[in-house]
């Protein structure tokens, strides 16, 4: 079974957008597996809101460890089962719980054995500082992203008026990824980012 991993910054909307994606390939509820770094597995049954309920909010790294649904889409004339996983967000500094480092080291690695990398980036954060930076977290990720040829960067939260005006500043950054405006609250862009999915599993 194919992998597609979510990767970004902490609060970037990536376990909104997993919840929501499934809901948007017609899953009422979910068994999330979650995937420890020393190994330990567990899962547990969700309705998409009590799941959102608990797994979703402001705190930063939220998401501590993967995260993984297993899905089902039609591709063609067939149905596909695919895991799709998020993973704890991952940024420059190092941070000083354990267990956040560990959660970082884990989405990191993981990475080399994905099918195929969705990289979500806050749209409301993309200003000149962002732009002007090469050797963000967020420019490491693109950078393995197009060389692996498995990869799309979804530009988050583009329902918020702010953040629109930011897309072709985002594109200009990354310019050889494929951009999708997606707004993970709302369900916006789904529709092109189910397509990008469908060619790559």
């Amino acid at each position: 079974m194919r992998e597609c991993v979510i990767i970004g910054r902490p609060n970037s909307g990536k376990t909104m957008f997993a919840l929501n994606f499934a809901g948007y390939l017609g899953a009422k509820n979910v068994d999330i597996t979650f995937r420890t770094y020393d190994g330990l597995t567990t899962c547990r049954h969700f309705s998409l809101a009590e799941a959102k309920r608990e797994l979703c909010g402001m705190t930063l790294h939220k998401t501590r460890f993967l995260q993984s649904i297993v899905l089902n889409m039609a591709v063609g004339k067939t149905a596909v089962n695919f895991k799709l996983t998020d993973t704890c967000g991952v940024s420059e500094q190092i941070h000083n719980d354990e267990e956040i480092r560990k959660g970082m080291a884990q989405t990191i690695g993981l990475l080399r054995s994905a099918d195929f990398i969705i990289h979500i980036i806050d749209l409301s954060l993309v200003n000149k500082d962002f732009i002007s930076s090469k050797i963000s977290i967020d420019h490491e990720f693109y950078n393995y992203g197009v060389v692996r040829n498995a990869y799309v960067l979804l530009g988050n939260k583009f329902d918020l008026v702010s953040a629109k005006d930011n897309l072709p500043r985002l594109a200009a950054a990354f310019p050889k990824a494929h951009v999708i405006p997606v707004s993970a609250l709302y369900c916006r862009g789904f529709k092109e980012v189910k397509a990008c999915v469908a060619r790559n599993i």
